[in-house]
């Protein structure tokens, strides 16, 4: 198995997606590790403002996409 970066670790840890066995093994490092520990804050800090964000397209891109699967519509059946 190829071992993945520590930044992809955090990553996947603190969108809940880590292993349990890694997770643990994780949070010992990040206790361990200053650096690690900022780094560790510093991505919950940012993905908590990426969950807050709300994009949403605008009503020119949600009328192109209607209009284009519209006159598409009939190819799906090919």
């Amino acid at each position: 198995m190829v071992q993945q970066s520590t930044f992809d670790q955090l990553l996947l840890m603190a969108y809940g997606e880590l292993n349990h066995e890694d997770a643990r093994a994780l949070q010992e490092q990040i206790k361990a590790d200053n650096d690690l520990t900022v780094e560790w804050h510093s991505i919950l800090r940012l993905t908590g403002k990426l969950d807050k964000a709300i994009i949403s397209p605008s009503e020119t891109s949600l009328k192109i996409v209607l209009e284009h699967s519209y006159k598409t519509e009939h190819l799906q059946e090919i």
